[in-house]
């Protein structure tokens, strides 16, 4: 890493999701803590942060705005030649960890980028959000009105509240992958028509189930050939009473993130890959980056919220 990501050691200990433009090695980091994104570089085995691009004003609705609590990006390409492409960032849409619901944490951004730079095709910095730059908070209500999501809309973490934190695309639709709620040993993922967001009425969503085990989330979801790579984790991270954990009354257990392989389709099993080797549960796994597929394996990179500039490392995963 050089430089550091910006702007203090807040933010750059809460790196908790990224996306790439593929073959270009242009990405985009998003953390938890502040109101903007960060874009940086990969190449080979060097990250390069660069520009930051401001996301949430300083008010919504006349009310101070607070953190984003962002945790998912995802590029989405023109569908015509000559258009610009898009970045995808999602805030949690969940609680605070004291319960406290802020309405910045249930917003939906995107911005479009030149498909060939991967730069945003306007100007931008860090102090005031560009009129380019679209949001919409419709995505709430779409959870509301979603079943199994309606039960556990704006709950907190430990009564297995809604939280996303993983976000990809596939076709027409943008798939939110979601840490909580687990249930009966299912992890959520919920797809909505791209084309239905930021319009003036929520757009619809649908729910796959995908079996991870019990008290395992999605911390990220990451497009593949053929699929998804899904990087699981502790969904209950126990900040409560350890009372509500995927749906149950007992002790959860604290299973070791790893990454699955899944098609997409909800009738298809998700096949476990591994555990990550020297990472451990109590690590926050949040972030896994492509850097290239083979027939073999896959070379993934993946960054942990709570370290300094997400403490990058790489592995290589055996199809």
């Amino acid at each position: 890493m050089k430089p550091n990501f910006e702007k203090s050691d807040k933010a750059r200990e809460s790196i908790s999701g990224a996306a790439c433009i593929p073959d270009l090695g242009q990405c985009l980091a998003v953390n938890d803590e502040k109101k903007y994104a960060q874009f940086f570089r990969i190449e080979e085995r060097r990250l390069e942060p660069g520009r930051l691009i401001r996301l949430l004003p300083g008010k919504m609705d006349g009310k101070k705005t607070k953190e984003i609590d962002a945790e998912g990006a995802v590029y989405v390409p023109p569908q015509s030649s000559g258009e610009p492409g898009a970045y995808f960032v999602t805030g949690s849409h969940g609680l605070s960890r004291s319960g406290e619901f802020q309405q910045s944490r249930f917003v939906l951004f995107r911005f479009p980028v030149d498909a060939e730079t991967g730069t945003p095709t306007f100007k931008f910095d860090d102090k005031k959000v560009a009129p380019e730059i679209s949001r919409t908070t419709f995505l709430q209500e779409t959870i509301r009105n979603t079943e199994p999501l309606s039960a556990f809309a704006e709950k907190t973490l430990d009564r297995n509240g809604v939280t996303i934190e993983g976000l990809s695309a596939m076709g027409e639709d943008l798939l939110f992958g979601l840490r909580s709620p687990c249930l009966s040993e299912h992890a959520l993922v919920m797809r909505v028509p791209i084309d239905e967001l930021f319009k003036s009425t929520a757009p619809s969503g649908k729910i796959d189930k995908v079996k991870l085990g019990d008290n395992v989330g999605i911390r990220d979801l990451t497009a593949v050939q053929d699929g998804f790579l899904i990087l699981s984790g502790r969904s209950d991270d126990r900040r409560g009473d350890e009372k509500l954990t995927c749906g149950e009354n007992r002790k959860p257990p604290s299973p070791f993130p790893a990454v699955w392989f899944w098609s997409g389709n909800e009738e298809d099993p998700a096949k476990p890959l591994g555990q990550l080797p020297g990472i451990d549960a109590n690590d926050s796994a949040e972030t896994l980056l492509v850097l290239e597929e083979t027939e073999a394996a896959y070379r993934i990179l993946i960054l942990l919220d709570g370290k300094k500039n997400g403490a990058p490392v790489e592995f290589l995963v055996e199809k």
